[in-house]
């Protein structure tokens, strides 16, 4: 019933973004990567759709495929909502542009894998490269462990893992794997040494699109994190101001990143700076990230870390690399009509609420 909206494959999620944004007579752009490839030979582009007025005095902006793999339900939300006139015509009374860009990231989209063609996650890349980069201690000690010799990871490397958990706790385990590093860049959540395609990108098409606004809401999918498909709101700004906004918008379910409850850290480096950078004219900017759950959160990490054991093992056997990747997949994106239901039904009750927001004053 909803896979009509979702893709198996990048080549396949993007024609079906630009069919549905041409229908609606959008206004759409190609920003070719011109590095990289996908797995065809095919063009790896992010694409945009705006539709509405081009004065439009606020916009809701809509992105997909920021952590590549995680991008199929980004990506069905997005043709959702461009087949959910009833929604746009809501945005166009209110005098609200909306904005989707979709695949962010299209090589980790295409290739199936969270990083870019440099293995840089993005959301750890949008930072000043011009000062000294942050040391993450613990994921230095976790990396040999991380990234074994040999697949699946045995006996002993487990115990080593568990070791450091008993030593260090929990919360240092989740921030040596998840706050980003700068030492590794064939590990995992490497965030570059200089700014990425995909970030100068968005940059460009935020200060276009964006700046000329008085008020500016956007909306970033990803999926990974929380119980099955449950959409966490997750609140990145930390202003007590705008996060108020957020929960009289939202909920009160809407989780700060430094809330302990929350199913992710206080990540520095995140898209949200190129938003505070690029739209700086903005009066009222706000920023939620929709995180929707897949599997349990041992068996992300232990997708990511295939995903860099893979990179390093070209000569594995087919069969281990074809089950490998499809597990891979599977944690980011649940091949069952329904999560992606459920993802749907969050997404469009996020957006009309976002519109309504946006409709009336606060405060």
């Amino acid at each position: 019933m909803f896979k009509a909206f979702f893709a198996d494959t990048y080549a396949e999620a993007r024609a079906n973004f630009i069919a549905a944004a041409n229908q609606n007579q959008c206004v759409t752009e190609a920003h070719v990567n011109p590095v990289a490839l996908g797995p065809d030979g095919d063009v790896l582009s992010t694409d945009l759709a705006y539709c509405g007025l081009s004065d439009a005095h606020s916009v809701l902006v809509l992105t997909s495929g920021t952590h590549g793999a995680e991008g199929y339900c980004g990506s069905g939300c997005q043709v959702a909502l461009l087949n959910d006139r009833a929604l746009l015509e809501k945005a166009h009374a209110s005098g609200i542009g909306v904005l989707l860009i979709h695949a962010l990231n299209p090589y980790g989209f295409a290739w199936g894998h969270r990083t870019n063609e440099d293995n840089v996650d993005l959301n750890r890349n949008f930072r000043d490269f011009d000062r000294p980069l942050p040391d993450n201690r613990h994921y230095r000690t976790l990396h040999p462990l991380l990234i074994p010799d040999s697949w699946p990871p045995g006996p002993d490397n487990v115990a080593a893992i568990d070791a450091f958990i008993e030593a260090e706790g929990g919360q240092a385990y989740r921030e040596g794997m998840m706050l980003g590093q700068y030492s590794h860049p064939d590990g995992l959540f490497y965030g570059g040494r200089q700014p990425s395609w995909s970030n100068r990108t968005l940059r460009d098409i935020l200060a276009r699109y964006g700046n000329s606004r008085n008020r500016l809401v956007w909306i970033d999918y990803h999926t990974g994190l929380g119980p099955y498909g449950h959409a966490e709101k997750i609140f990145v700004q930390k202003g007590d101001v705008d996060y108020q906004r957020a929960r009289a918008w939202w909920g009160a379910d809407v989780v700060s990143v430094v809330d302990p409850d929350s199913s992710t850290v206080d990540i520095e480096g995140t898209a949200l700076r190129a938003l505070l950078e690029e739209c700086a004219q903005v009066p009222e900017l706000t920023f939620l990230a929709l995180e929707h759950g897949t599997v349990p959160m041992d068996e992300v990490f232990l997708a990511l870390r295939s995903d860099r054991w893979l990179a390093r093992h070209a000569a594995a056997a087919p069969g281990q690399v074809a089950a490998m990747k499809a597990a891979h997949k599977a944690a980011f994106y649940p091949d069952h009509d329904d999560w992606r239901g459920a993802v749907l039904g969050q997404s469009r009750t996020c957006v009309l609420q976002a519109i309504y927001g946006l409709s009336t004053s606060w405060r």
